[in-house]
């Protein structure tokens, strides 16, 4: 894992950067890279590499330039069939190979399939490369955006790198807020909307996308996309069978990404995921294990599980405990240290975990992917059955008498506040919003509102996901694993990156998730057979306990873990930052918001001081103002709203 930077110009251009400019802008990334750094410049390209060695430590070094034929590449991730492409690829145009390292399989790739190299590599990667001989730069970024991949277009220059905080040190740039996507912030905390972030001109390569650059003109092309169930030439026929199959992809996923020439550590939160996981990795591995949990004040519970797995697959574990002083000092380090916001109050305690195994592990396992892959969010991946069956209930095909019709109905209006919805889109964010679209229009400038078009961009977006004719629940499934999961693993590479860890997925390996992808719904999530009620609203079954998701990774999860841990409920590092914000640190958060200059040039000055008042009553609600304050106010001094 590492982190790069580009910049290339017009041909016949030489980029306008002194040296001392571009190690500014790479050496933001010392973190990613704390073992080396290159750079290399020629004509109009100029490429450059933070490097944290992980495999073959002595042999690969960047950026990795040939010069027959002459290409320069910048690389990022892992590919972990890089043994399979180099037997493939060592007789032929490609050559012999000179190293252990993964790195040099991109260009002899990129020299046997062109462009389409990518679609031939299985792991985590971000890289750049750039072919001198047709002045084109291709870039590419895995299929689930494990690692991450930003650029930009400043004047003629064309800039890429690991972290946007590398291109806000190009001295051309002048940052500017993207009220867009700080508004899709404030309803969903992701930092992304579709390839848009929170900077203005400053965009994220989504996954499983390629761009070509070819003498300033730009394409993109997605080079992956998901199958669906009804492609699927044999699907299973019942739990056991996908717990089955899924255990033997599990198995090859874990097996891949055990290769390191460091010691590799596990992230133990006591929950499903990261259990089964583990037992995985320990069924392949005669090395010791070392393990982390992080935890919070009041989360014992969450502890004493963790301590359960890691006896059972005999992991050393640390436990990490995360109180509110030491928390805010790290959360007030990494919106700096990032230029960011964060979007989740795990970010901060992942990086906590992080920087207590790294001096025992170089690699970390982890089990994010999951939820996304196999319904996890029971009540929201279930909510989307409850949107096709009020449609049917509208039409008069629900099949359920009129007693049952009320029910449902009223057991909506208690999880949603409503029963009447426009779409699937506005169904969604109805029922999966912090901060409700009508909400945010009461509270916002309304400059900004009308700036931003009334969040026409975030309806569109997610609207993408839904195709006419096919179920609520596939739409669902694509919005969280392509929106939700790259949020996740956005914040997993930041936090892990910021001490210099590697962190991989196993539950994001692409046939896996192929695999995941082709198991009907109705696999993965269902009602308890005792449940009298079945019909009844997702929100009203998950609180009455009779409804489960990820039910082919709870069936193989019975088979290898002790009952407690593999029926115990989701659970990810808690923390009581809710209740920090508005107990503890009750006065500091009001100020926080009152003295904000950026909030006042998004929000009415109403709406600013009434949420400063109601600071004792926000609990998370104010994760993401305090956030956007703390941001904001750092990044873009005394700018007006436009």
């Amino acid at each position: 894992m590492c982190g790069i930077l580009g910049i290339v110009d017009l041909p016949g251009r030489s980029p306008r950067l002194s040296r001392a400019d571009v190690d500014a802008m790479r050496d933001t990334m010392a973190d990613r890279g704390p073992d080396g750094a290159g750079t290399f410049a020629e004509r109009n390209v100029i490429l450059a590499h933070r490097r944290l060695a992980i495999r073959d430590r002595e042999g690969g070094t960047q950026p990795w330039v040939t010069e027959r034929p002459p290409l320069a590449l910048v690389y990022n991730g892992e590919i972990y069939n890089d043994t399979e492409l180099k037997r493939l690829l060592s007789t032929g145009v490609s050559g012999e190979f000179q190293t252990r390292c993964d790195t040099e399989v991109i260009p002899a790739a990129y020299l046997r399939w062109g462009e389409r190299c990518v679609e031939h590599f299985a792991g985590m990667f971000a890289f750049g490369l750039y072919d001198l001989r047709q002045d084109r730069l291709l870039l590419a970024r895995d299929r689930f955006g494990v690692k991450p991949l930003y650029f930009s277009v400043i004047g003629s220059q064309f800039v890429f790198a690991s972290s946007i905080a590398s291109i806000l040190r190009h001295p051309e740039l002048t940052p500017e807020p993207n009220y867009r996507a700080v508004s899709h912030y404030l309803s969903t905390l992701r930092l992304t909307l579709a390839r848009e972030t929170m900077y203005r001109g400053i965009f994220s390569l989504l996954p499983g996308e390629r761009l070509i650059w070819d003498r300033g003109q730009i394409r993109i092309e997605r080079y992956w996309n998901y199958p669906s169930a009804g492609m699927a030439s044999e699907k299973p026929d019942d739990v056991w069978e996908a717990a089955e199959t899924l255990q033997q992809d599990l198995r090859r996923s874990v097996s891949r990404r055990l290769r390191a020439d460091v010691p590799v550590g596990l992230f133990l939160s006591g929950g499903v995921d990261s259990s089964t996981l583990s037992v995985a990795v320990r069924d392949q591995t005669n090395r010791d294990l070392p393990a982390v949990c992080g935890f919070g004040t009041g989360a014992e519970e969450d502890l004493s599980a963790a301590k359960r797995c890691a006896d059972h697959v005999k992991a050393d574990l640390t436990p990490v405990r995360v109180d509110a002083d030491r928390y805010r000092g790290r959360w007030e380090a990494m919106v700096e240290r990032f230029r960011l916001p964060m979007a989740t109050p795990n970010d901060v305690v992942i990086a906590e975990i992080s920087a207590a195994i790294k001096p025992t592990a170089g690699v970390v396992l982890g089990g994010e992917g999951a939820d996304e892959l196999l319904a996890g969010y029971d009540a929201v991946s279930r909510g989307a059955d409850d949107f096709d069956r009020l449609r049917a209930i509208e039409t008069g095909q629900s099949g359920l008498t009129p007693s049952a019709e009320r029910l449902f109905r009223s057991s909506l209006l208690r999880y949603s506040g409503r029963t009447q919805f426009e779409s699937a889109v506005d169904y969604y964010f109805a029922t999966n919003s912090l901060l409700l679209p009508e909400a945010k229009r009461a509270l916002l400038r309304p400059q900004v509102w009308e700036a931003i078009d009334a969040d026409d961009a975030v309806r569109q977006w997610y609207a993408g996901f839904f195709e006419a004719g096919q179920q609520t629940a596939d739409g669902y499934a694509r919005l969280l694993h392509e929106v939700n999961l790259e949020s996740l693993l956005s914040r997993l590479d930041r936090a892990t990156m910021s001490v210099g860890l590697e962190a991989r997925v196993p539950y994001t390996d692409h046939e896996l998730v192929a695999t995941a992808f082709r198991m009907p719904h109705e696999l993965k999530i269902a009602v308890a057979p005792e449940e009298p009620a079945p019909f009844l609203a997702a929100g009203e079954l998950k609180r009455r306990g009779t409804l489960e998701g990820k039910r082919p990774l709870r069936t193989l999860a019975r088979s290898v873990l002790p009952h407690a841990l593999a029926d115990r409920p989701k659970t990810s590092f808690p923390t009581p930052v809710g209740r920090w914000l508005s107990q503890e640190w009750s006065a500091s958060t009001a100020e926080r918001l009152r003295s904000s200059e950026f909030l006042r040039t998004m929000l009415t000055d109403e709406a600013v001081d009434g949420l400063a008042d109601a600071t004792p009553h926000l609990g998370m609600q104010a994760w993401p103002l305090v956030n956007l304050a703390m941001w904001g106010d750092s990044e873009f001094e005394n700018r007006a709203a436009a």
